[in-house]
Formats: structure tokens, C-alpha cells, sequence
């Protein structure tokens, strides 16, 4: 739903990233290929593990194809040994907590993590405990990491999220497009990614003609559904269960913001500004806590703004 892509100088910011591995990783491929032939063959030609770890998004997905691809033309056993020994070249389970610490480091400029990037509908940033900091977002591997190893530590194949999206049966293992085309496009690392702006919530009516005064009380005349401007988010739309999961959670309070909206018209907030002796700003403010939301990051953000038309 968020772009997750770093504002800092591409430059310094994969130099300060490669720096996170203490050991030479393109040696250590070298030394596994003498151990295991085939694993040559599994990586794209003209790449090395040292330039994968910083490749932008679009060519991580040809990498991943490729590998889908070759190994598929593989034995089983071999199969089976390439896949390992890629594993231990690209070692997840030992670097996590410092891409982790890479990633919420402000001088990286990354967006801050607040909320998840895929749903905005769970908080996943960080807290102190006893003199730690704990996070509480999954380090999310766009493209599965099991299914292709040699992506395990690609810094633009990173997106926080909840567990909920992470997890089956939402996303999982799953690509989050059927082409690679759609794949490049829905990723939140790749710079071209537009939720915001492509996709818009919206609060319809389940039949013609409803008119509830007070609609909160009826939500089941009413769902939230989207409007595109670009179809290809409705995959991820899809693949992230977003209008079950808004139409669970989030609805009613939908509706019970569209009431107040219809009871606090400009012409009322003005007369109440008056009265009070103080702004229309500060009543608006004060009835649907717009600044609020977005200086706490509240979960359903988007949503609430979209379905209110505020720009």
C-alpha cells in the first residue's frame, strides 16, 4: 500500500549496506561452485552475489525466474543440493537483525515504519524494553526466499509488514503478480510503485436506493470496495485480502465518519467556530482528527481520508 524505497544517494546508501557483510560473499559463492558445478548455472548471467545484494527490484525478478527455471531442469537430488548450497551462501537467519537495524536507521532514509506496507491496517514499528529495541514487523522477502535463495539478503527484495500478510494464507510464499511484469510493477521497493495515488478507497451502497439517515446503524446496507486508476493493484488488493479484512474491521467506523461529515457541514462547523471564538480548522480537527491520524500513523489512514474526499 506504501512505497518502501530509500530517498539517500544510491551510492552511499549500497555502500553502507554492503558494508553489513564482514565476509566476501562473491568469494564465498566462488568457493561454493567448486563444491557444487551446477550452482554456476543458477545465477543470472552477468551478476554476482556482491551486485545481487544491491540489484534494484526489476532485475531481482529476472533473477528469481531464472532460478525458478533452472532449477526445474535439475534432479531431484540435485536439485536438493544446488538449493542448500545457495542457502549457505545467502544466510538469512545471520544477518536479519542488522538489515533489520539497517532498514529503521533514519540516515538510510527509508520511510519510517509505522504501520505494515502491504495492509496499513496493523502497527508494526518498534519499541524499547529494557534498554532494547524491539521491532514488530517481519522482515517480508517479496520474492520468496525459499523458493530462490539467492535473494535472501537483496536489500530492495525487503518490505516490513505484519504477520498477517506475510503469512499464509494471505501472501506466504506467493509472488505478489502472475507475470514478471505485474511482479515489478506491485512491488513496494520498486520506485515506480503508486498505491496512493492509483487506488482509491470508496463506500458504496449494497442496494439502490438506500437511505439511512444514520448509516453506522445499518452496515450491513453498505461495503467498502476501490477505484482504480490503474487495474493492476486489484492482484495485490487480492492477494492481501483487503476488502474482506477493511469490510471486517474497519466499516463502521467508515460510516459512522460519513455521519458526522453530514452533521457537520462547513456551514455548521462555521457557526460553531464563531460561537467558540475559535477556527473552523479547529473544529474540523476536533470531529474527525485528520491531523491526528496522520502525525500518529493510525492504521486505515488512507481509507478514512479516501472515503471522506479529503486530498
Amino acid at each position: 500500500m506504501y512505497k518502501f524505497y530509500s530517498q539517500r544517494n544510491k551510492q552511499s546508501l549500497h555502500k553502507a549496506y554492503l558494508a553489513l557483510f564482514k565476509h566476501d560473499i562473491d568469494k564465498k559463492w566462488n568457493q561454493a561452485i567448486k563444491a557444487c558445478p551446477l550452482l554456476a548455472g543458477a545465477m543470472l548471467p552477468g551478476l554476482t552475489p556482491k551486485k545481487l545484494l544491491v540489484t534494484e527490484f526489476r532485475i531481482l525478478v529476472d533473477v528469481y525466474m531464472h532460478y525458478i527455471g533452472y532449477i526445474q531442469t535439475l534432479s531431484t537430488a540435485d536439485r536438493i543440493i544446488v538449493h542448500d548450497t545457495a542457502k549457505s551462501v545467502f544466510n538469512y537467519k545471520s544477518h536479519s537483525g542488522v538489515i533489520a537495524k539497517f532498514l529503521l536507521d533514519p540516515v538510510n532514509q527509508f520511510p519510517e515504519i509505522h504501520n505494515c506496507f502491504y495492509c496499513d491496517t496493523q502497527k508494526i514499528s518498534t519499541f524499547s524494553f529494557k534498554g532494547r529495541k524491539v521491532r514488530r514487523f517481519d522482515l517480508e522477502h517479496v520474492l520468496d526466499k525459499g523458493s530462490c535463495p539467492l535473494l535472501a539478503l537483496s536489500l530492495y527484495n525487503f518490505v516490513p509488514s505484519c504477520k498477517i500478510c506475510n503469512n499464509p494464507p494471505l501472501k506466504g510464499i506467493k509472488t505478489i503478480g502472475d507475470t514478471k511484469e505485474e511482479i515489478k510493477h506491485l512491488s513496494p521497493t520498486n520506485p515506480s510503485y503508486d498505491f496512493e495515488n492509483k487506488v482509491s478507497f470508496v463506500l458504496n451502497p449494497k442496494f439502490p436506493n438506500v437511505s439511512d439517515t444514520i448509516r453506522h446503524n445499518h452496515p450491513n446496507h453498505y461495503y467498502i470496495d476501490f477505484k482504480y486508476i490503474d487495474k493492476t493493484y486489484a492482484k495485490s488488493i487480492e492477494l492481501f485480502a483487503l476488502k474482506v479484512r477493511y469490510n471486517n474491521d474497519f466499516l463502521q467506523e467508515a460510516l459512522r465518519y460519513l455521519d458526522l461529515q453530514d452533521q457537520y457541514t462547513p456551514v455548521v462547523i462555521n457557526s460553531m467556530a464563531k460561537l467558540l471564538n475559535t477556527t473552523y480548522d479547529d473544529i474540523y480537527e476536533d470531529k474527525f482528527r485528520i491531523a491526528f491520524d496522520r502525525e500518529n500513523h493510525s492504521p486505515y489512514r488512507k481509507a478514512k481520508e479516501d472515503i471522506l474526499g479529503i486530498k
